[in-house]
């Protein structure tokens, strides 16, 4: 079970209606110092839009965000009921089971560990990789895959923001 200020900071991500966050809302929710997201900033990893009033993330950004710092089923499991309304359905996880030789699933185990995340986020990581090496010929054969692969660029202008 994903602890429930994770899972509140993963909703308020996903779930947020408006088409930006505040600086300082934006880096509590990714749980980064003020140091982190400064610097976040400075190499244009996250657009940093000024007003008048304050300082605002796009939510597309924090998402795009979110989908690098936390594997996708954490994110999935914590949004519940949620997923459907808010992540595309070629996003969506589902299980695959597969016999491999034991070393790639020990290899998969040693760099999950490595990156203290999960098996799954290694395998859909390098899996995507493959994608965009095979993305002309995919995007062709598979329905949705070139929303798939462009999600969450365009974001709001697909949901209610």
């Amino acid at each position: 079970m994903v602890d429930p200020d994770f899972t509140r900071r993963i909703r308020h991500i996903f779930l947020h209606q408006r088409p930006h966050v505040s600086f300082t809302t934006a880096r509590l929710l990714l749980g980064w110092s003020d140091a982190q997201m400064k610097a976040a900033v400075a190499s244009r990893e996250i657009e940093l839009m000024v007003t008048p009033l304050a300082k605002w993330i796009w939510r597309e950004d924090l998402v795009a965000k979110a989908l690098e710092l936390w594997p996708l089923d954490v994110i999935e499991e914590a949004l519940g009921i949620d997923a459907a309304r808010v992540l595309p359905e070629a996003i969506r996880t589902c299980e695959l089971r597969a016999r491999i030789p034991r070393y790639q699933v020990a290899m998969l185990e040693h760099l999950a560990e490595q990156d203290a995340t999960t098996v799954s986020a290694v395998l859909t990581r390098e899996l995507e990789d493959v994608a965009s090496a095979y993305s002309s010929e995919l995007v062709l054969a598979i329905p949705g895959f070139a929303a798939a692969l462009a999600w969450p660029d365009g974001i709001c202008a697909q949901q209610d923001c």
